[in-house]
């Protein structure tokens, strides 16, 4: 006959139950890691999509560039020289040959890299033979500033990259690199600028951050969980099952077929931050209800303390992230999708994890629950003091708010990387000793059938050429007139005649020479290209500048009869594209942080039962953001992409922290106790794990300040400070408030 179960199976039963979920969630999660493994590899074994990928073809500006790449050329290049790049050093024409041969690079799919190279050397051949027949000294002239420099004879060679080769410009730059070495030219002389060659050195620069000091974070990040938790095996434990989570993150990227991207390079660290940060509370809960009962209810016990401010605070995050989805630019909808999915991946895991494991193998007295010795000193003198706090930290709040208007954004190259840096010098020597690398394109089309006389063409280009060359910053134009003797200013028949000749024939050649690409005729029309360069390294708004130069062009376009006669123009360019593609997404950024809290505010009048509560709480949140953002904007302070995204992270730190907070003064408060108890309630509980979890995160985030990248160091001690600052705004700004006039809109429930 069975033996009846003693009286302390009941009680272990919970605890059992809770083992077995905890080891069968662990065999899950490690059976899950070599799919996660060859996911993250295969995600990040592709080079980031590029900002032309962002934003579909109804995106106005990348509209007119398509149209101008299928009429021209592509303006994804790489601009290639050295010092002593002379018009006849031999190592141009084996880049020629290498580049442009039967023996051409090919990606795995044999599609070539390269569309083909551009040289001095042969744009003056094609400009002095037949049937231009330019002398030498005419057609460098005419090139100078444009692939020859000064001197009249330092070149480069602009190499024009196919789709594939973007795709694999991982290999095809050093290609360009490795074949001018085996042409004798040093390494350590080459010159390179150019879209192709900004996007490849973004690419390495932002890994090798990440390969430098991950590794380094990572340690210093386990070392400080395991001095807030007192045990080693329990700060791997939450460490690990946080970077699972990552790995989980990678895991749905691959599943769902999208690529990485800039803004994705964060989402990592967010989700491997909120969930050391969840695991920590998670843990301190468990610790203060093995000190509160016996351990037969540890398990419900610490359930019942965590479950609601965890899921809150995880809850709340992922909505806000979940709610970038609506964007219509690519990457900030991936972003916001895969790392809500980590975000609530790190709720599930933890309490699937932890609390079986913490019943069965407490930790060691070390990890005794108590409130940290300063919490009480702390909530004490802000129970005394609400008023001047709150009126001081409103003060703050009003002044740095006058800056937001002020803060810029800014996607330059020169705003990336340091003045020091290799890419910096290199486009500052070549701009110096060839001329500007930006260029800035205009298409003047005729439709089939219009009545526009050679003649008029030619002078309709040559006006635009002149308006263009007459802006500041404009340092060179060419079109097809610059391929043209100058005009004489004789207006006689026979000169009249001279040049109408002279036009018909120029636009002939120019669209046999197909080198020169400045003239094309097509079947819908006729297309004469005129091109404006301006320098890289000035402080240029793009965009402002083609507003400027369609101000220019219209009125030319308009008094030569305009649409009405079939001509048209179109104003475009591959880095006016590029950066009205980031300002796009910068503002999007912008648009969609205030989304989220918008939507979490309503969340918050929610779980408060309050519209006036929901509104109370949020002050604590958006004040780092309010506070950091509106002082860079009084510095007058460009912010890049991760700048603007440390808005997004912190924001999820600071709502995890003002949930955990609140949840516990309204359980005070409903518990029948004063504003002034539950504060110190809340403080007792929860004060140790936020300050903690912030230490944790924020001390890891500032090792990768350390890092050369400009946008990395940026980011991570921006997201330091901010968190810094939502710390504060949790432990003195919100208690301050709750025991202040404002805590009346917390009514017991």
């Amino acid at each position: 006959m069975p033996r009846p179960p003693s009286p302390s199976q009941p009680a272990a039963a919970p605890a059992s139950r809770a083992l077995v979920v905890s080891l069968a969630t662990l065999a899950a999660m490690l059976a899950a890691v070599p799919f996660i493994v060859r996911a993250a590899l295969a995600v990040l074994a592709v080079d980031a999509t590029t900002p032309l990928d962002w934003v579909p073809l109804t995106f106005g500006p990348r509209h007119d560039y398509a149209e101008f790449t299928r009429q021209f050329e592509s303006g994804d290049v790489a601009v290639v020289s050295w010092p002593g790049c002379g018009l006849r050093h031999p190592a141009l024409e084996h880049l020629l040959a290498a580049a442009s041969g039967p023996d051409a690079p090919r990606d795995a799919a044999g599609q070539p890299w390269f569309t083909g190279v551009a040289t001095g050397a042969v744009a003056v051949d094609n400009l002095t033979a037949p049937p231009l027949a330019l002398d030498r000294a005419t057609a460098v002239e005419r090139l100078r500033g444009m692939l020859v420099g000064p001197d009249g004879d330092t070149t480069c060679a602009v190499i024009g990259f196919t789709a594939a080769g973007i795709a694999d410009r991982r290999r095809a730059v050093p290609w360009i690199r490795d074949t001018l070495a085996a042409a004798g030219v040093e390494r350590d002389a080459l010159r390179m600028a150019g879209p192709v060659v900004d996007t490849a050195t973004v690419d390495a620069a932002s890994t090798d951050s990440m390969r430098q000091f991950a590794a380094p974070a990572a340690l210093v990040i386990l070392a400080l969980t395991w001095w807030s938790l007192g045990s080693l095996p329990y700060a791997c434990l939450v460490f690990v099952v946080s970077l699972w989570c990552v790995g989980f993150s990678f895991l749905t990227l691959h599943a769902c077929g999208d690529r990485m991207n800039p803004v994705l390079i964060v989402m990592p660290v967010l989700v491997l931050v909120l969930g050391v940060s969840g695991g920590i509370h998670l843990m301190n809960y468990l610790v203060e209800a093995r000190a509160a009962g016996p351990a037969r209810d540890l398990v419900s016990r610490g359930l019942r303390l965590g479950w609601l401010p965890c899921s809150l605070s995880s809850g709340t995050t992922a909505i806000g992230l979940a709610s970038l989805v609506v964007s219509e630019l690519e990457p900030i909808r991936v972003f916001g999708f895969h790392a809500a999915l980590g975000v609530l991946a790190t709720l599930a895991t933890m309490f699937l994890v932890l609390p079986g494991i913490f019943a069965r193998w407490p930790p060691g007295a070390a990890a005794a629950a108590a409130a940290p010795r300063w919490a009480g000193p702390l909530a004490e003198a802000v129970i005394r003091r609400p008023t001047p706090i709150v009126l001081a930290f409103f003060a703050a709040l009003a002044f740095a708010a006058l800056g937001l208007p002020h803060v810029r954004t800014s996607v330059r190259i020169d705003t990336l990387f340091t003045p020091e840096s290799r890419v910096i010098r290199d486009y500052a020597w070549i701009e110096r000793s060839i001329g500007p690398l930006v260029p800035i394109e205009v298409m003047l089309t005729f439709a089939p059938g219009h009545d526009v006389r050679a003649t008029e063409r030619l002078d309709i280009t040559r006006g635009v050429a002149a308006r263009l060359a007459a802006l500041p910053g404009v340092s060179g134009v060419v079109s097809a007139a610059t391929f043209l003797p100058p005009e004489t200013g004789d207006r006689g028949i026979r000169s009249t005649l001279r040049r109408a000749i002279g036009a018909t024939r120029l636009a002939r050649d120019l669209a046999a020479v197909d080198d020169l690409k400045y003239v094309r005729a097509w079947p819908t029309g006729e297309v004469w290209r005129v091109t404006a360069r301006v320098p890289a390294l000035e402080d240029l708004d793009y965009g402002v500048f083609l507003d400027r130069v369609r101000a220019e062009v219209a009125p030319l376009v308009a008094a030569a009869g305009g649409a009405s006669r079939g001509i048209t123009a179109t104003c475009t360019g591959v880095m006016p594209l590029v950066h009205a593609i980031q300002n796009t997404l910068l503002r999007d950024l912008f648009s969609s942080f205030l989304s989220a809290c918008l939507l979490i505010t309503v969340v918050m009048m929610v779980v408060e039962r309050g519209i006036a509560a929901g509104l109370v709480a949020m002050i604590s949140n958006v004040f780092p953001m309010i506070l950091l953002f509106g002082l860079l904007g009084w510095t007058r302070r460009p912010l890049d992409i991760g700048s603007v995204m440390t808005a997004s992270i912190a924001l999820g730190m600071a709502i995890d922290g003002t949930l955990h907070f609140l949840t516990f003064f309204r359980r005070g408060r409903d518990a029948g106790h004063t504003a002034d108890d539950a504060v110190r309630q809340a403080f007792g509980h929860c004060a140790g794990a936020m300050a903690q979890s912030t230490l944790v995160c924020g001390l890891g985030l500032l090792v990768f300040a350390a890092s050369s990248f400009a946008p990395t160091s940026r980011f991570a001690w921006m997201l330091a400070v901010l968190l810094a600052a939502a710390l504060a705004g949790d432990l003195v700004l919100l208690p301050a408030m709750l025991v202040g006039p404002l805590g009346r809109c917390f009514r017991p429930r």
